[in-house]
């Protein structure tokens, strides 16, 4: 569907267009494919609102942020429906990620006590445990593949958070291997006809082999927690034992729910985690003066002590560094919904059934918000003011808020200012690769180098 229109922003209406270079058939599929953040930034010079088409879907990208904070708080309209979440839900099932609004508010009543914050002195804790192993063999010198060790520790760190260490490490096992064939392959089918995922390719066998060998596992650990009596004080345990009562009546998660909400929950506490610790990582090795000024936080906060969970509120400057690297890349940087009736965005006239598209990289690079959107710049999350409605969207607004916002903050600056501590982050020779999308945004291939602050 094409809105068209003639109108100014500063009329109150939004400025409507549709995306040029369209191919027969297969429309701007090509080209979002081919590049997929050049595409979606070169959106915004179309218009507010503006229509492309990958293939038979049609789709409006909003390029205004307090557009996109109307998409994003009014679920009862712009729901998660729509291909992106289908081929999600082929991966998760119907968890409190993925579930259309009927049934979220239900989940997230359960799933939020594990993320209370009473509890999260326990996880920071268990993720300094983690940081600490996977760092124990690091060498002065060392070239250090990048996105394996963050992938490593957010894996661990959530596998220990979500069960208790003995309760089945094959079963744990087998989630962390299915979960890179399942990242990679929900975005590829998002964007490809339904006929090709049924294919007998390569990719799709990868696909369904991953969230076969995901969905048994899940399945095989839920049901050794349902079958003991040992009290365990995991995240698991905590899911387990969730009721939701409404109108007077208990209602537990059955196990297919269970499996949906353990599967998010965990994609969520790995993948995106991974990628955001990647590239501040990246960020401290470029901008050797702010990764400078990160050492000397740390050092007058905690000397050479881990960084607690009370701790992280006197390192402002390191979160200011972890909020300016998840505003230039935002891990889910692509996201969409459908609207569930015919209604009104920006005084255009949207269709029920309509798929509307919001992007936090878009959004969070627009020069009107952010000056120098391109400059890595934590200053600029110092005593700063809240921005417009929609300007930073990595954790979502509204009834759909990312549950887990603050373990992801925690275990972002746990890292940080952990390694910080010990080590100093260099560039290696060699050209500097840009993201690679798909549903999560990692580094390409990043390599550091590692030097000790002790031989300095």
């Amino acid at each position: 569907m094409a809105l068209m229109s003639s109108t100014t922003r500063s009329t109150g209406v939004a400025v409507a267009g549709t995306a040029p270079g369209a191919l027969p058939l297969v429309g701007h599929a090509v080209a979002l494919l081919r590049d997929p953040l050049r595409f979606i930034a070169s959106l915004p010079a179309h218009g507010d609102l503006v229509s492309v088409r990958f293939g038979p879907l049609r789709a409006i990208v909003v390029c205004d942020p307090e557009l996109a904070h109307q998409v994003i708080t009014n679920e009862k309209v712009f729901d998660k429906t729509g291909p992106l979440w289908r081929r999600a839900r082929e991966v998760e099932g119907e968890g409190v990620i993925t579930t259309v609004r009927a049934e979220h508010r239900r989940q997230r009543r359960m799933v939020q006590p594990a993320f209370h914050r009473a509890r999260m002195p326990h996880y920071a804790e268990i993720m300094n445990e983690v940081l600490a192993e996977e760092t124990a063999s690091w060498r002065h010198g060392q070239v250090l593949p990048v996105s394996p060790f963050t992938l490593r520790f957010t894996s661990e760190t959530t596998a220990r958070v979500m069960f208790t260490e003995a309760s089945d490490p094959e079963a744990v096992a087998g989630i962390r291997v299915a979960l890179p064939d399942l990242v990679r392959g929900v975005f590829r089918r998002m964007l490809s006809p339904a006929v090709v995922n049924w294919l007998p390719l390569p990719a799709n066998r990868s696909f369904v082999r991953a969230r076969r060998q995901l969905q048994d596992s899940i399945h095989q650990l839920i049901t050794g927690y349902r079958s003991t009596d040992e009290k365990r004080d995991d995240m698991m345990a905590v899911l387990l034992a969730a009721q939701d009562v409404e109108n007077g009546v208990a209602d537990a998660p059955d196990d297919a729910e269970m499996a949906a909400m353990v599967t998010g929950l965990f994609l969520a506490g790995t993948e995106t985690t991974a990628s955001s610790g990647s590239w501040a990582m990246r960020m401290l090795a470029e901008h050797p003066d702010v990764q400078a000024r990160v050492q000397r936080e740390v050092d007058t906060v905690l000397g050479d002590r881990a960084p607690t969970y009370e701790d992280l509120i006197h390192l402002p400057y390191t979160r200011a560094v972890v909020t300016e690297t998840l505003r230039l890349y935002p891990p889910a940087w692509l996201l969409a919904r459908g609207t569930t009736s015919r209604t009104t965005l920006g005084g255009h006239t949207i269709p029920a059934g309509a798929n509307v598209i919001y992007s936090a990289y878009l959004v969070q690079r627009l020069a009107r918000v952010y000056p120098e959107p391109d400059r890595f710049d934590p200053d600029r999350w110092l005593n700063a003011t809240s921005g417009c409605p929609g300007s930073f969207l990595v954790f979502g607004e509204g009834a759909r808020k990312c549950a887990g916002d603050t373990f992801a903050l925690t275990q972002l600056m746990i890292v940080v200012a952990g390694l910080a501590r010990r080590w100093e982050l260099r560039t290696v020779p060699g050209p500097s690769k840009g993201p690679r999308p798909r549903a999560v945004l990692h580094p390409r291939d990043l390599k550091l180098q590692l030097v000790s602050r002790g031989a300095v």
